[in-house]
């Protein structure tokens, strides 16, 4: 065999393995969970596959159960950790603070917040599905509502102050979307940045 034809099928068989790992890599990066070092290689267990890692210094092994129980429950149990209920008096409750807290639920919290502000400022739609909010409320809260977001994204925010977030943006009774109700938005969001001061926990 020439040298031609051997580098050739060693290029040949180099290709085949990376491809065949890239395509190995794509299909674990599917997953929403991570095999342990020492398991690699093998076939996951039940338990394995029913589990998931969410963030965090505590970061550990979340049966997914318990996750799509945080996210469907969402928003009663925001209301609960704002509240100041402790995480730890319920599983569920544990896992929905370990969730809000992760940088991904926090950049989006932030952005809906700021999202408020530009549909404020938008050209009145009557026919929008959007739920209509109180405009001149939340353009005059305007620079406590950017506060806010920066405040979400401060390094170690308290669970209670971005529940609390959460829960005033949620809240179709509130400040935001209800003309009627007397709390005050710039107070209001004044509160949950205090909050989620860690040195104000």
């Amino acid at each position: 065999m020439s040298t031609e034809r051997t580098s050739d099928t060693t290029k040949h068989d180099r290709w085949h393995v990376s491809s065949k790992n890239a395509r190995h890599g794509r299909r674990v990066a599917k997953r929403d969970f991570p095999l342990p070092n020492e398991n690699r290689g093998a076939i996951p267990t039940r338990a394995q596959v029913e589990t998931t890692v969410l963030e965090g210094p505590r970061a550990d092994l979340v049966p997914l159960r318990f996750i799509f129980g945080a996210r469907i429950l969402g928003i009663s149990l925001d209301d609960k950790l704002a509240e100041g209920n402790s995480p730890e008096t319920s599983r569920l409750l544990a896992t929905r603070a370990r969730l809000i807290v992760t940088m991904a639920e926090r950049q989006a919290l932030a952005r809906n917040w700021l999202d408020v502000i530009a549909c404020a400022r938008a050209p009145y739609a009557p026919l929008s599905p959007s739920v209509p909010i109180v405009r001149n409320r939340v353009i005059e809260a305007q620079d406590q509502i950017e506060s806010l977001a920066d405040a979400l994204m401060a390094p170690l925010p308290t669970v209670r102050g971005v529940a609390m977030a959460s829960s005033l943006l949620s809240d179709g009774a509130g400040p935001i979307y209800n003309r009627a109700c007397p709390v005050d938005l710039g107070s209001a969001i004044g509160e949950v940045i205090a909050r989620l001061d860690p040195l104000n926990a």
